[in-house]
Order: C-alpha cells, then sequence, then structure tokens
C-alpha cells in the first residue's frame, strides 16, 4: 500500500447519534458535548423544536451550567430557527454556508471554534429533503476537516426515514447507537470516495479502502478471539461457585445466602459480558461480510484461483460466526427472561413444533409419537424455546436412520414425572455427558451435523429459571433421551 493512496481513519469530530424512543434519550450525549464545549471555550449551538430547546436548557442547568449568562457573553445559542429552509425546502449548500459563517464568527468572536448538534428532523424539515442527506453530510464532512467544528447529527428512528439512517451511518466515521459509541464506524466512506465520479483513480482507491475495511475487521475478530477465552474462563468460574455452593455447610445459612450472592452475581455479570459482545460484533460482522462480497463481486477477476477461495473461506467462516452470535444472544436474553407462569398445554405445544419441522423438511419420514395431555405451569415463551431445541436436536440427530422414530411423554411417579424427549439416532458415548450443557461444546462434528453448541445450554438454563433439572441417558448409535422436570413453585 503507498502512502500518498492511504485515506486516514482517524477518529473524525463529525460524529452522529442515532437513538430509538424519547427525544429526551439524546441528553446522555448531548449535555456532556455541550458542558465540555462550553469549558473549553468552543462556542455551542443546538438546533431543535422549541420543546427540546427547553428540555436542554432545563438539562444544562441542572449540570450547574448558568445558560442564561452562557447565552449573554455568546457562548451559548439554543435555537429553533429555520429561516435557512426556503419555503420549507433544506439546501445543502446554503446550510453548509450558514455553519461556515457561524464558525468564522465564533473564531472572530475569541471562542475556539464551533461546537454544533441538533436534531436532523428538525433542521431538514419535510421527510422529503431527507433525499439531500448524502450530499449534505458528505459535503460537511470535508467542512470538520478544514475548520474548527465539532458537532453530532442526531437521528431518531421512527422519525427518520430508514434510507436517512443509513445515509448517516455511511456519513459519519464516528457514531453513538443509542449508549454504544463506536469510534471507528465500519460502515463510514470518506467523502472523496463516495462523491467520486468514478474515474479509475477514484475506483483503485474504493478498492483500497474495502481492503482496508477487511483488515480492520480481522483486527476486530482477534479481539474477538480473545473476548472468548475470556467468555470461558467466566463460565468455568461460575462453574466453580456452583460446586462450592453445592458442597457449602447447607445448616449455616448466612454462608449459604453468600455464596448465592455470588453466583448470582457472576451469572449476571456473565450474561452480561455475553450479550456486549455478542452484540457488538453484529455490526463488524456485517461489515466483513458485505465488503468481502463486494470485493469477490467486483474484483473477483483479478485476485486469482487462491484469492477467490480465500474469499470463499472468508465468507464461509463469517457467516458461521453470525450464527454463534446469534445463538449468544439468545442464551443471554433466556437467561435475563422473567418466567410468567400458566399453564401450559405442552402437548399441544409440540405438535405445533413437529408440524413446523415437517414443512421444513417434507421429504422426511419419521414416526413421531407425542404423549395426550401433557401440561405444566411454566412461561409458555421459554418452555416453546426448550421444546423446540429438543424436537428439533432428536430431529437433526435421527436424520441418518433409516426408520426414524422420536417420542415425547412423561414418565410415571416411580421416575418424578420428569417429561422426556426421546429419539433413535446417533446417540452419544455417556463419559461425555457433562459437556452436553455447556456453551459451544459439540459430541458430532459440524460436517456430520450442523449446528452452534448453544442449544442444550439455552435449554439447561430454562429448565433452571423453572426450578428444575434436566439430564440424559445414550449409547452411541442407539439413541438418546433427555430428561426434565418442571418445579410448580413459583
Amino acid at each position: 500500500m503507498h502512502p500518498e493512496t492511504h485515506i486516514a481513519t482517524e477518529p473524525s469530530r463529525h460524529k452522529c447519534l442515532i437513538y430509538d424512543g424519547d427525544p429526551s434519550e439524546q441528553l446522555p450525549v448531548v449535555v456532556p458535548f455541550l458542558t465540555d464545549s462550553l469549558q473549553t471555550n468552543w462556542r455551542c449551538l443546538y438546533l431543535a423544536s422549541p420543546q427540546m430547546v427547553d428540555v436542554v436548557d432545563a438539562a444544562l442547568v441542572t449540570q450547574g451550567v448558568d445558560s442564561a449568562s452562557e447565552t449573554k457573553r455568546g457562548a451559548l445559542i439554543l435555537s429553533s430557527d429555520r429561516s435557512y429552509l426556503a419555503n420549507g425546502k433544506f439546501e445543502p449548500q446554503k446550510m453548509i454556508d450558514l455553519l461556515c459563517s457561524l464558525i468564522d464568527d465564533a473564531v472572530k468572536d475569541g471562542f475556539e471554534g464551533l461546537s454544533a448538534t441538533g436534531d436532523m428532523a428538525w433542521e431538514f424539515g419535510a421527510t422529503s429533503n431527507f433525499d439531500r442527506l448524502l450530499e449534505y453530510e458528505a459535503e460537511l464532512d470535508k467542512v470538520f476537516r478544514e475548520k474548527p467544528l465539532r458537532g453530532i447529527c442526531q437521528y431518531q428512528r421512527g422519525l427518520v426515514p430508514a434510507k436517512a439512517i443509513r445515509d448517516a451511518l455511511v456519513t459519519h466515521q464516528s457514531a453513538h447507537i443509542g449508549d454504544l459509541y463506536n469510534q471507528d464506524n465500519l460502515f463510514y466512506i470518506p467523502p472523496e470516495l463516495l462523491l467520486g465520479k468514478g474515474s479509475g483513480a477514484t475506483a483503485a482507491k474504493q478498492g483500497e479502502w474495502m481492503c482496508q475495511q477487511i483488515i480492520r475487521v480481522l483486527q476486530a475478530e482477534r479481539k474477538r478471539d480473545d473476548a472468548m477465552k475470556a467468555l470461558r474462563a467466566s463460565e468455568e468460574k461460575q462453574r466453580r461457585l456452583a460446586e462450592e455452593l453445592a458442597e457449602s455447610n447447607r445448616h449455616l445459612e448466612r454462608r449459604v445466602s453468600e455464596r448465592t450472592s455470588e453466583l448470582k452475581f457472576a451469572n449476571e455479570q456473565l450474561e452480561s459480558f455475553s450479550y456486549s459482545v455478542s452484540h457488538d460484533l453484529r455490526a463488524p460482522l456485517r461489515a466483513i461480510i458485505g465488503f468481502s462480497e463486494a470485493l469477490a463481486e467486483e474484483c473477483g477477476q483479478l485476485v486469482g484461483e487462491q484469492g477467490r477461495k480465500d474469499l470463499d473461506r472468508v465468507l464461509a467462516n463469517g457467516r458461521r460466526m453470525g450464527e454463534l452470535i446469534e445463538g449468544l444472544l439468545t442464551l443471554s436474553r433466556m437467561g435475563r427472561a422473567d418466567v410468567k407462569r400458566a399453564r401450559i398445554d405442552l402437548s399441544a405445544t409440540a405438535h405445533e413444533i413437529v408440524r413446523d419441522l415437517r414443512e421444513s423438511d417434507p421429504a422426511r419420514a419419521a414416526e413421531i409419537v407425542i404423549q395426550p395431555g401433557l401440561h405444566a405451569a411454566g412461561d409458555e415463551v421459554l418452555l416453546r424455546a426448550a421444546l423446540t431445541n429438543l424436537i428439533g436436536n432428536a430431529w437433526k440427530f435421527t436424520s441418518k436412520v433409516s426408520k426414524p422414530r422420536i417420542e415425547f411423554g412423561q414418565t410415571g411417579p416411580e421416575s418424578g414425572h420428569a417429561f422426556f424427549v426421546k429419539d433413535n439416532g446417533a446417540g452419544f458415548d455417556m463419559k461425555y455427558a457433562e459437556k452436553l450443557f455447556g456453551t459451544f461444546q459439540r459430541l458430532h462434528k459440524v460436517e456430520d451435523f450442523p449446528g452452534t453448541g448453544i442449544g442444550l445450554a439455552t435449554v439447561q438454563k430454562i429448565i433452571a429459571k423453572h426450578r428444575g433439572r434436566i439430564w440424559a441417558e445414550s449409547l452411541p448409535d442407539q439413541g438418546a433421551t433427555f430428561f426434565f422436570t418442571i418445579s410448580a413453585e413459583s
């Protein structure tokens, strides 16, 4: 890569904020931005509706800002002015000229520059005006590079068109997504590429930019691997805490209470960490898949046969990673979900699950027996998810059996009225049974039976939330039976 063609990726002063819900959700980002600017001698401009101007003014006062005094000395401008709209029509160049004039005035008046933020739905006016957003933000990005300007463009989902949200991500190198701050937004495209006319030089830079993006995502992947190691270490710590709890002195109430609190805290931290890591990985993963597909389509003939094979491997592993991330998010959501107990018809639920399986693979001929009249007191959504995993596993692991048979039923009182899902599929060696319910633990090769190794961990978490237990009995090539109980207590 030649230095003269490298496109800089350092964090920009041109940020955006994309948020859901009430407009007041912008305050955790906007108020610190304004207070910091005031303290460092930047003139501040906040442009929004009269109602939000009042809300921001009150929030600044709460943070100890004398807004009346700051306004009087020209350091703070809270405005709802829309005079720059020509008969309701937004003209990008007119707005840019206005901002340049405000920046120059701020510097002339002794300020470091201009800090500007505002509600883009108010700034643009009519929804149709957002058709020029891409042009405006790309041109505005140049102003941020050339003049002492820093700012946050605010986009509220629900008020701003979906295309405008996409355009905002493309034109901002740094982005706040709700409470998360992405200093290096992987969707960003520099304005010189975004507004290029498709010349040979521009096309070459676009290809180089995509390669840079892929390299940055691969670096993020390495960080992800380190995070996954930390996650597994946290899970091992959780298991040790659980064992310590089981072995602790049951007659010492205070000690049991302390151990329970430790386990709960560790579990909450693990779920929060799992959700955060998985959620943050989705956007860069989508970027690497998207850029790899674009590179394969546009430059496939240039990279040669080995290059195309490498791209295919990147895409295959990216999609596999996406499945793992979605599984982690599902596992985390199950851990945080509240149990809403009701009387559930498990037999009817099992029939619905089997019907969906047959519709997804109508060529499969399998004998499925569902014991009628099975009920339980539990959360309908969570128990449906558990049964879907168990029956789905039985369906998967009987796929290579000539006469597959799956049974869902309940044992008698001598076995504790446990529910069970039984199949005559691949089975497994019981010496590996302790690995069944661990995250990413698999007893079969992916090429033989696809999956992520998260399903049974999810089932165990659901059963635990119902104060029950789950276990399995099996022999290799002789099928498997999964038993589970559900406590009648809430």
